[in-house]
């Protein structure tokens, strides 16, 4: 399973597991592989060590003790980290490091830390071996006129058992990486110069590693052993979380994470630079930085993290240029490059926000109201000090819905995709402005004691057809939506299945125990857990819609049910609700039969349906050729099907066709995640709801569609007459 480190937020702050500290933007042109030092751990770190064993032996959800078993996960996760893609580690250091499998729980226990400095130095000398072989095939044009091919995703791949086999690997990589710039228009001689920097920037970062960085990153092996969401943050990353925290800094908006030698687009930010731009999308990986329209691009492959992020950062109203290694690409494909104006991104800019779709059903039409909530965001602070108009989502999605009633809407949708929750109280309000009074969630705490929240609304402000709108991203406090709704039969839930995000977390100051400089870092500690009103957990089995949608992103790369060591789904007892009978169980496969008819017949539904099969077909590929010929040839081969594709959508519109990608790519841009973007060949797209004039929102249309039928059929409306004695509790 892809290993899922910790995510940043570009637009305001840096927060990351990296192996290396803080270095130069590039490496010295003359760099000599000198030997690496020996890292040895520090006093300051035996006391942080022994201080998070005790808060997670005692106070982690999942309470589990250290033991040889989780020994076993946390020598695992360690060098999945350390090494995901299986490409420096030989299979005689996997076995030397066997003494360690039942005996890491004991070194953590008694504050020992040698066990995973020893594995890390080991770690560093192997890298510096293969940087130094890249280096000198760097010294040869390699032929690139013999058949072969190169396995890119090695994570599942059995430990080289040699040398010689390493080798093997890292000369595929290498011509592999030749062949990309070759195709990027490059010639062999600014190819060779272009990776010879590169590898060496690889060796010159190696060296900036300090003892604190190991630290954190064995720490993170404990801590993901237990959850995908109990993290350790260093001193340095709890500055950057609580800058995160106070959305100040300007960027581009985009959460980044470290994997491998690549910074990957974890998840676009509602409100910024990238969701508007409708150009980069979760799954991108980033190869290159340059600044301004003019400024050369800085490859910055095998950066650290926030090397990076500070490349990105910069003044409000400035641009940056990245190019960008779309999603699903394997390495060595055509590259893009685009353009972004850095901004601030503000709380307004993620506020709820609607618009009205009309419909047609055979003769008569039908005005269907759409809510888009980003985020379940609120100012604690402003409730705190008893702001009159404290900005809330509740707040605002009840000003919408009046707005929506005032002109008339037949049904409204309620379109969570891409909202990883914020506010479980915000969550909790704005549900209750569809139900009448009772539990809207169960809370569950690591001793068994659960809490059942209730919705405080005094009255129901919508009673009309309602559907929910959700896809992989939707996570969190927004499934605890989706689910009251769902369990309420309140209305119907459209979409894919959603992400699976079902536990809560608390951040400890680490400094309140150990006092010594102030300089200990946070616990972020996964402590309590959700469940439905009906007694379902929401943990790793997400929600499941009524109406599956096919949708762009990959189930089997993002979602609870992806993440390592995730905490089981479970189910307790339902809490004491009334579903509501609004004639929408009786009405489901009615409602499903007309939905199936109309796409059947939906011509931009069909075009997604391609895309869909392209994007698909090129994740398959676990593997790519290293004849040159080839590649040109596969090349030319996805312009064209993805060319075809977007003089389709124009197509469809009466418009004439785009003579290549790249002009088809300056006409059009892709919209929400599940949107087809043809010109994008990664497939994933942005989490801007705003649909371009050329390429529909076809699940949104499809699911006001879904609405009208509900609005025609007469269900769904807490005013029909078979409402009367529903909702008491």
């Amino acid at each position: 399973m892809r290993h899922k480190p910790l995510f940043l937020l570009i637009a305001i702050g840096t927060l990351a597991v990296t192996l290396v500290g803080n270095a130069a933007n590039t490496a010295p042109a003359n760099s000599v592989l000198a030997p690496l030092p020996t890292l040895n751990p520090q006093p300051r770190e035996t006391l942080v060590d022994e201080t998070i064993a005790g808060i997670l032996t005692r106070y982690h959800y999942g309470k589990e003790p250290l033991s040889d078993a989780l020994s076993r996960q946390i020598l695992r996760h360690y060098l999945e980290d350390l090494d995901p893609n299986r490409s420096y580690f030989l299979q005689s250091d996997i076995a030397g490091f066997a003494p360690y499998r039942n005996t890491l729980d004991n070194a953590i226990r008694d504050g020992n830390l040698k066990p995973a400095f020893a594995i890390y130095n080991v770690y560093q000398h192997r890298v510096q071996q293969r940087i130094q072989y890249a280096l000198s095939l760097l010294d040869h044009e390699p032929d690139l006129k013999v058949k072969g091919d190169y396995v890119y995703d090695r994570h599942k791949a059995p430990w080289a058992k040699s040398t010689v086999e390493l080798d093997n690997i890292w000369s595929k990589r290498v011509k592999n990486d030749v062949i990309g710039l070759l195709l990027a228009g490059k010639t062999w001689k600014q190819a060779a110069h272009i990776l010879r920097k590169r590898y060496q920037n690889f060796d010159y970062r190696a060296r900036q590693v300090a003892p604190e960085d190991v630290f954190d990153v064995f720490m993170n092996a404990y801590t993901h052993s237990l959850d995908p969401h109990t993290d350790y943050f260093s001193p340095d990353q709890s500055q950057e979380f609580q800058i995160e925290m106070s959305l100040k800094l300007q960027g581009i908006g985009a959460a980044l994470i470290s994997e491998g030698e690549y910074t990957r687009v974890d998840r676009i930010i509602p409100g910024g630079p990238a969701a508007k731009s409708n150009e980069l999308h979760p799954d991108d990986r980033i190869t290159g930085v340059a600044q301004g329209d003019k400024g050369d691009m800085v490859d910055v492959v095998g950066w650290r993290l926030d090397d990076v992020v500070q490349l990105i950062r910069g003044p409000k109203g400035s641009v940056v240029r990245l190019q960008i290694l779309p999603a699903g690409a394997a390495p060595g494909s055509p590259e893009k490059v685009i353009r972004l104006v850095r901004e601030t991104v503000k709380l307004e800019a993620q506020a709820a926000h609607k618009k009205i779709i009309v419909v047609k059903h055979d003769s008569r039409s039908y005005k269907i109201g759409v809510i888009n909530i980003p985020a379940f965001y609120i100012d604690f602070r402003g409730r705190m000090e008893g702001e009159k108009n404290y900005i809330s989502t509740a707040r605002d999605v009840h000003r919408l819905l009046q707005e929506l009633e005032a002109q008339h809407v037949s049904g409204v949708v309620i379109d969570l995709r891409n909202n990883g929750g914020g506010s479980l109280l915000e969550a909790t309000e704005v549900t209750g402005l569809f139900i009448p009074h009772g539990p809207v969630v169960q809370i569950r705490d690591k001793d068994g004691n659960v809490e059942v929240d209730d919705d405080n609304n005094s009255g129901v402000a919508y009673t009309g057809p309602l559907a929910v709108l959700v896809n992989r991203f939707t996570a969190s406090a927004s499934e605890i939506f989706a689910a009251a709704i769902q369990d309420y039969h309140r209305g119907i839930v459209v979409g894919s299945v959603t992400y699976g995000k079902g536990t809560v977390q608390t951040l400890i100051d680490l400094n309140r125990f150990v006092p010594r400089d102030g300089n200990a870092g946070q616990l972020k500690l996964t402590v309590d857990k959700f469940y439905r009103v009906n007694g379902a957990s929401t943990q790793d089995k997400g929600v499941t819609p009524d109406i599956i949608l096919p949708s762009l992103i990959n189930p089997k790369e993002f979602g609870e049910e992806t993440q390592d060591d995730a905490l089981p789904w479970d189910r307790i007892a339902p809490a004491d609700y009334t579903p509501l009978h609004l004639g929408l169980t009786h009405a489901l496969p009615e409602l499903t039969k007309l939905h199936d008819a109309r796409i059947a017949r939906n011509a931009a539904w069909k075009l997604y349906l391609e895309g869909i099969r392209q994007l698909e077909a090129q994740r398959d590929e676990k593997s790519i050729s290293l004849l040159l010929s080839e590649r040109e040839k596969q090349r030319d081969e996805h312009d064209r099907e993805r060319l075809a594709l977007a003089n389709a959508w124009r197509r469809l519109k009466g418009l004439p066709p785009a003579a290549s990608l790249e002009a088809a790519h300056k006409l059009t841009q892709s919209g929400t995640h599940d949107k087809p973007g043809a010109p994008h060949s990664g497939g994933n797209n942005s989490t801007s709801s705003n649909s371009s004039p050329l390429v529909p929102d076809v699940l949104l249309q499809e699911t006001a569609h879904i609405v009208a039928d509900m609005a025609a059929l007469g269900v769904g409306s807490l005013s029909s007459p078979m409402t009367a004695a529903a909702g008491s509790k």
